[in-house]
């Protein structure tokens, strides 16, 4: 009795499981399709006559580092537990999860594209990079030098910041992809990298 009791409360958490990659598969289509939405909006909006001079709303460029920041942490948030789920349902040996389930999530984890994790950054790069450009040339001549110091540091805080959050995300990545995987030995983590 209290086997099938077990039994019945894995099939309900795996079920719950399933539901939850994906709750977080659509979060993460959403997130990226917002700042796609809101980067394209920003490249936008200088075509349109608002009855504003640029002088008076320039500054709030500044703040576009900090969206993207934000879009790409909850972007790699809901990346990583659709990641961590997959493996756990195709690695975990008590999944209970169907041969081809298995199959599947092994097979995605070896071959993930190369180019997804580099998406996110540099979109995030392009537009902290160009709103520099756009502010470092809307400064007046009497301003450059005052607002220089501030500039570069905006500049260099915002760009450490994306590249250091991808890093992240990829180490993340990384050790999910070597969840329930037997690597006693150092051969084995260098014959695995190499056959990737």
């Amino acid at each position: 009795m209290e086997d099938d009791e077990t039994d019945f409360s894995d099939q309900e958490f795996l079920r719950a499981l399933h539901e939850e990659k994906v709750t977080a598969q659509n979060e993460r289509a959403s997130y990226v399709t917002r700042k796609l939405a809101f980067v394209t909006l920003l490249f936008g909006i200088s075509s349109l006559d608002l009855g504003l001079e640029m002088e008076q709303v320039y500054w709030l460029l500044y703040l576009i580092p900090m969206v993207a920041i934000c879009y790409d942490s909850h972007i790699t948030s809901a990346d990583a537990r659709v990641k961590r789920i997959g493996a756990f349902l195709g690695r975990h040996p008590g999944s209970m999860a169907g041969e081809v389930e298995r199959q599947w999530e092994s097979f995605s984890a070896v071959y993930r594209s190369p180019f997804a994790p580099f998406a996110d950054l540099s979109l995030s790069l392009i537009v902290t990079l160009a709103a520099a450009v756009y502010l470092n040339s809307e400064q007046r001549p009497g301003e450059r030098e005052m607002a220089s110091l501030f500039f570069a540091t905006w500049l260099a805080l915002s760009l450490a910041v994306i590249v250091c959050l991808w890093a992240r995300h990829r180490k993340l990545l990384w050790r999910i992809d070597r969840y329930g995987l037997d690597l006693e030995r150092p051969a084995d983590l260098i014959e695995m990298v190499r056959s990737a």
